[in-house]
């Protein structure tokens, strides 16, 4: 370790910290691919893991952590594309990796200089990458937990494997028709298989502000008060020492204090929770210097905005993409110097990085004068890997062609390195803002340069929405994501490729009905003299696109539209009521919900029902699919 590196504790306790909590989870998801060995989800998680460790260990100068992880990357790659399989063999070599990276990460914190033999895991890792035939694992998985259960015997579950194999049906079904298991110990072994994976607990820290503290420990103290003083109504009800008007005013006023208390506990909460994103942004300057000098570029970093506060967890889950782009831009977008000045432009390539506060949503954006992004170079790759057809490409946008850059697996890279050419990072950036409900943006023009804008909500804590209803279910829709509601003509929707129009104004947006993505009756027929919702209730203003006149005596059919919008990219909703704006609190979606398509999560309404929760990425990639007809599965 170099000696200013030595003299940088707070970047070195960050990368410790950082690590560590990458084995911490690399050991979860190693355990739950053992169990789990198809699980693509956890294989991307575990291979992300590997590269984050070997892409900071590199810049920080660990070079014994670069080429263990190195080789296990290999190893997961292989796996992550199905071209080796998931043996207990891989996950024993690749435990004893993580526990040999452990091991180099408590040497490192604590300034003992090692040497470290890895040659026998090394040799391991190699023999992980030999040739071998791809066994099919998904039927087995459930048997083998049921039958280490002593549920099923050897023999039962090699009998159903055989018949699930002839007919096709799942092996839980087999077991469930022969009675050799019960529905809840087959549900409760497919709950086994995700435990481990869905463990994402770990411990962490923060410094809080004395100030911020008292602040909350005051307003517990006043909500301890009103308690109180609610008990004591109650006492005088039941006791019946009070008259009806008086208990009625004071519990007006009792609500209307407790409400503001509430309020202001809300806000002195995630005040707590705030901190700069300088906390991310200051191990950049080191990434951006190390990672340079090994590209042979010369770049200089302009960092602006690092003083603006965000959620904590938001710091921590951005850190990974503000890296993995930093790479992208050093390696594709910056080009060499002598390149650089044979196109006219300075030697010295400038990466921006700023930061600003907008509404509830803080703005990151990372910017290059490099030589930008060409489309027609991305369209090419996409065509080789079978990502799209050339007629498709064809009839898609300058956007939509850069927007491949994000599926997994795609990289413009001619060759692997240890900084690019693994179709990872773009996929981690638009991975992890999803998972935030962020968005990702990139702007790019051939010479001139790219620039990629995260948008991220400054906290996760408390989430405003709009709330909808079709027929007699109620939506919530994240407020950052309407840009408008408006009620339209029927007249003003068409049909195109399977899919249906609107023109709204000046403007042709997609238009999808909530009722059929659900499975609903059909939303949005209003009559035109029923009364609108939008601005009466907070929600951004309506605006009218056509009114029938009552010479016309038709009584043209009506639409409720709310318009979404994220990344530049708009689609109209149709709803059959606008019911108003909330603030709510986001729950997790169960397990029979997870992964259903426009789903977000859902929260408890003020009457008790559960509302779900639209995830407005989901529903423009609908709207992109002119072929969608609902309802969701």
């Amino acid at each position: 370790m170099s000696d200013d590196l030595q003299n940088d504790a707070a970047l070195l306790r960050d990368f410790l910290t950082e690590c560590g909590e990458l084995l911490q989870q690399l050991d979860q998801d190693l355990m739950a691919l053992a169990s789990g060995p198809g699980d693509a989800e956890v294989l991307n998680r575990t291979f992300r893991a590997f590269h984050t460790i070997k892409g900071t260990s590199g810049f920080m100068g660990f070079q014994h952590v670069v080429s263990l992880t190195h080789s296990a990357e290999d190893v997961l790659n292989l796996l992550r594309k199905g071209e080796r399989s998931v043996t207990p063999r891989t996950v024993d070599v690749l435990l004893a990796v993580s526990d040999q990276l452990r091991v180099m990460m408590d040497d490192i914190g604590a300034d003992r200089k090692q040497s470290y033999d890895v040659r026998s895991l090394l040799t391991e890792l190699n023999a992980l990458q030999a040739p071998q035939p791809v066994v099919p694992v998904e039927a087995p998985r459930l048997g083998e937990i049921l039958s280490a259960q002593q549920i099923v015997s050897p023999s039962e579950l090699d009998q159903s494997l055989r018949e699930s194999a002839s007919t096709g049906k799942r092996v839980g079904e087999i077991l469930i028709e022969k009675k050799l298991a019960t529905p809840a110990q087959v549900e409760d072994a497919l709950s086994q298989q995700k435990a481990i994976s869905a463990g994402r607990d770990s411990a962490r820290t923060i410094r809080v502000d004395v100030a911020k503290l008292d602040e909350l420990v005051n307003l517990v103290g006043e909500l301890v008060l009103e308690r109180n003083r609610l008990v004591h109504l109650s006492r005088q009800l039941n006791e019946k020492r009070i008259s009806s008007e008086t208990f009625e005013s004071d519990l007006t006023a009792s609500t209307a204090r407790l409400n503001h208390i509430t309020d202001e506990l809300q806000q002195s909460g995630m005040r707590t929770r705030m901190v700069p994103v300088d906390m991310v942004f200051r191990r950049l300057p080191r990434l951006v210097r190390g990672l340079a000098a090994s590209l042979g570029k010369q770049v200089e970093l302009k960092i602006s905005g690092e003083d603006t506060e965000i959620d904590k967890t938001m710091v921590e889950e951005m850190a990974d993409p503000l890296v993995h782009l930093v790479r992208n831009s050093l390696d594709h977008g910056i080009e060499a110097p002598d390149v650089r000045h044979t196109r006219g432009k300075p030697r010295v390539g400038v990466l921006s990085l700023s930061a600003r506060p907008e509404g509830d949503n803080i703005v990151v954006e990372l910017a290059d004068d490099g030589g930008g992004i060409d489309p027609q170079r991305v369209g090419r790759k996409a065509i080789e890997r079978g990502m799209l057809t050339a007629e498709r490409l064809e009839s898609i946008s300058h956007r939509e062609i850069l927007d491949l850059i994000f599926l997994p697996g795609f990289s413009t890279a001619e060759k692997v390195s240890d900084v690019s050419g693994r179709g990872v990072g773009m996929d981690v950036v638009l991975t992890n803002l999803k998972k935030l409900g962020g968005i990702v943006q990139l702007d790019s023009e051939l010479g001139r340069g790219t620039c990629v804008t995260l948008r991220l909500p400054l906290t996760l804590a408390v989430l405003p929405v709009l709330v909808v209803r079709v027929q007699q279910d109620a939506f919530a829709l994240p407020l950052r994501s309407v840009v408008e509601t408006a009620r339209v003509s029927a007249a003003e929707v068409h049909r195109c490729d399977g899919g249906e129009m609107l023109r709204l104004r000046d403007q042709v947006l997609p238009m999808l009905r909530l009722g059929d993505i659900f499975g609903a009756q059909r939303a949005g027929r209003v009559a035109a003299d029923q009364p609108q919702h939008g601005s009466a209730s907070g929600v951004p203003p309506v605006a009218s696109s056509s009114a029938p006149t009552k010479a016309s005596r038709a009584r043209a059919e009506l639409l409720r539209v709310v318009v979404m919008g994220a990344g530049g990219k708009r689609v109209g909703l149709v709803v059959d009521q606008l019911l108003g704006q909330e603030e709510t609190v986001i729950k997790p979606l169960d397990a029979f919900l997870r992964g259903v398509p426009g789903l977000a999560g859902a929260t408890i309404s003020g009457d008790g029902r559960v509302q779900l929760i639209l995830d407005p990425a989901s529903i423009l990639a609908m709207a992109a699919n002119p072929g969608f007809a609902g309802p969701a599965k």
